[in-house]
């Protein structure tokens, strides 16, 4: 068969936006790089013709945005803001659910993504370490949304976790509270273990201690958040205050107290983190940490498009700042009223 740019870029280890860079000197690559591509066309024998040329030019015009699961409310904004960013520079959106699977499982999943796509972000709780080292040894343009390991040099995008944290659970300590649980959400995410630090360090600073009993696990769904919360009314004494970890935890949180015929705030304080839509509409609204997803999809589409068109990857991690959104469920009046948080 005749060689084409599939096969090039097979033979070299890279994107197929990386040959087309080398063939079209859109943009920088490396002299390594161009080196690899230039091998493997010798290799191959292959010769573009204008038609190969002109799909090389443009690519696939498409990025894929990949997530664990494509259900429940939290990602609606990033996708939106991904699409909204990546109609502004004429690209597709491809989206992506790897049914809460870590990627890079079987090889199928990583040739169908890198050749559908120029680019891909993906959610860093599903991004296996050896799926990262496989996308960078073939030069695919990255961006991760999350936590990365050490020893890549991916460019990723996160909230302000720990601060966000430290926040919500310093201001429930300057109103009065001392006895403060938390529902963290699973040990395996570090955006969990991050909320988690941000709770304990906002005790640290403040005088409380840390009490084990307190901290019940979650699984970041409005079911655990139930359970959770059904547990730590067990306690004797109850908490006054609750920080959950997500929305979604502290909805079910919220209903787990209103059946033990109680309520919130009077009986129970109630804190959540990420602002989804529906946390302004609970009973009563409930005051969350606000992070920004609209705009940390437009972002994280930015980043992979500069991505796309550079040689090499910066290795930037990008902490965006949240907001502390205050409305009844801790206890305070002033419904709507946000408090900055800086990064």
């Amino acid at each position: 068969m005749r060689p084409t740019i599939y096969t090039v870029a097979e033979r070299a280890g890279v994107s197929i936006a990386t040959v087309s860079r080398v063939l079209n000197g859109t943009a920088r690559v490396s002299d390594r790089t161009q080196a690899k591509v230039r091998r493997a066309m010798d290799e191959l024998d292959y010769q573009p013709n204008a038609s190969a040329r002109g799909l090389a030019a443009n690519a696939t015009s498409t990025i894929a945005l990949v997530f664990p699961k494509l259900s429940g409310p939290f990602y609606s904004e990033l996708i939106r803001g991904a699409e909204i960013a990546a109609s502004e520079s004429d690209y597709h959106l491809l989206i992506y659910g790897a049914s809460g699977k870590a990627l890079g499982q079987d090889s199928q999943t990583l040739g169908m993504l890198t050749t559908k796509a120029d680019g891909l972000i993906l959610a860093g709780s599903i991004v296996s370490h050896c799926y990262l080292q496989d996308l960078q040894r073939r030069d695919v343009a990255l961006v991760v949304l999350g936590e990365v390991p050490s020893d890549t040099s991916v460019d990723c995008i996160q909230p302000d976790n720990v601060g966000g944290a430290e926040e919500a659970v310093t201001h429930l300590i300057q109103h009065g509270y001392r006895r403060i649980a938390m529902i963290r959400g699973p040990a395996s995410r570090t955006h969990a273990s991050d909320r988690e630090r941000g709770y304990r360090k906002a005790l640290a600073v403040q005088g409380l201690p840390h009490r084990t009993e307190l901290v019940v696990a979650g699984a970041f769904s409005e079911a655990s958040g139930y359970a959770a919360m059904g547990r730590l009314l067990e306690l004797e004494p109850i908490p006054d205050a609750v920080f959950a970890a997500s929305d979604q935890m502290a909805i079910g949180a919220m209903a787990a107290v209103h059946d033990a015929r109680l309520r919130v705030p009077e009986d129970v304080a109630l804190v959540g983190f990420d602002d989804i839509e529906t946390a302004q509409y609970t009973q009563p609204p409930l005051t969350t940490v606000h992070q920004d997803m609209l705009g940390q999809g437009q972002l994280a589409v930015r980043h992979l498009l500069d991505r796309i068109n550079r040689a090499e990857p910066s290795g930037e991690t990008k902490i965006l700042p949240t907001t502390l959104v205050i409305r009844r469920s801790c206890g305070c009046a002033d419904e709507g009223f946000k408090a900055g948080n800086s990064a």
